[in-house]
């Protein structure tokens, strides 16, 4: 939904920044069934994709799933099933708790028009309430119940692309696309850093792969100090997406995480890697 709007008595530059970043990325087209982005008739690669690529040995399932077969009987194709029936749970998990945190984000700045109309029949009008219906959705409506009034919308869900720095020389060699969750503003008058601050949701069961910590398993070059997990590949990611709106004149001063847990939340901070990144794509 990216579309202008504004929030009644928010700052003048949060209003400013939304109209700039709507502008700037209103060419890049987005098709949900294959998540897909395309840029002047040109398909762009994705955030995540372009994270994984410093993965050293991305995950081979039918090498796995034989191994697992032997180690624990059933056949390969068995296991795969398994596999992809849970990624697919957890990817409509996900997909789900995306939309009712968008939601209520939209909902918690007064804009309740703006409720995905998967979510609508969660909203009750007379009292304001959107009822969470998972433990998932009940960690996002207590990180948004805990988020402080210093915190103001900028955008939710929101596209965008690399390539656009005035400085030719700042650009990344390829054009790449992605989706925040969240851009918010950060006003200050609680004593914590004036700026902007990309945000998003998690849902993963763990964040950390214990086993590639304890064996070493780090991420390719630049990145070798980091190991393979899902943290590295977020990192990545949001390094990635702060990186794009720099390039439009939008410093970010934190990246976070917000992982969902069951009713409860984390807020993890993000090294930035937006340097790093511009030198190795």
């Amino acid at each position: 939904m990216n579309k202008m709007f504004t929030v009644p008595g928010e700052p003048a530059i949060v209003t400013d920044v939304r109209r700039h970043v709507l502008s700037e990325f209103q060419d890049l087209e987005f098709y949900e069934e294959d998540h897909h982005y395309v840029l002047n008739g040109q398909s762009l690669p994705s955030v995540s994709n372009v994270a994984h690529r410093f993965v050293r040995e991305p995950f081979n399932e039918q090498l796995q799933a034989a191994r697992y077969a032997e180690r624990h009987g059933q056949t390969a194709q068995y296991w795969i099933q398994q596999w992809r029936q849970n990624s697919f749970r957890a990817t409509t998990l996900g997909t789900k708790t995306h939309a009712y945190g968008e939601s209520l984000g939209y909902l918690r700045a007064g804009l309740p028009e703006r409720i995905c109309p998967s979510i609508q029949t969660q909203y009750m009008p007379e009292y304001g309430f959107l009822a969470p219906i998972h433990p998932k959705e009940e960690a996002v409506l207590k990180f948004m119940n805990e988020m402080p009034s210093s915190m103001h919308l900028v955008l939710n869900e929101a596209r965008v692309y690399s390539g656009k720095n005035p400085c030719q020389e700042r650009n990344l060699t390829e054009r790449i696309a992605g989706t925040f969750d969240m851009l918010y503003y950060q006003d200050g008058t609680d004593g914590q850093p004036q700026g902007f601050v990309i945000l998003d949701y998690k849902t993963n069961a763990n964040l950390a792969s214990e086993y590639n910590r304890k064996y070493g398993k780090m991420l390719r070059e630049p990145f070798n100090a980091m190991t393979e997990e899902d943290l590295s590949l977020y990192t990545i990611q949001l390094s990635l997406y702060a990186l794009m709106l720099e390039d439009i004149g939008i410093p970010i001063i934190a990246r976070r995480i917000v992982w969902l847990k069951d009713s409860e939340y984390q807020l993890v901070p993000l090294q930035n890697l937006s340097e790093q990144l511009r030198q190795v794509l």
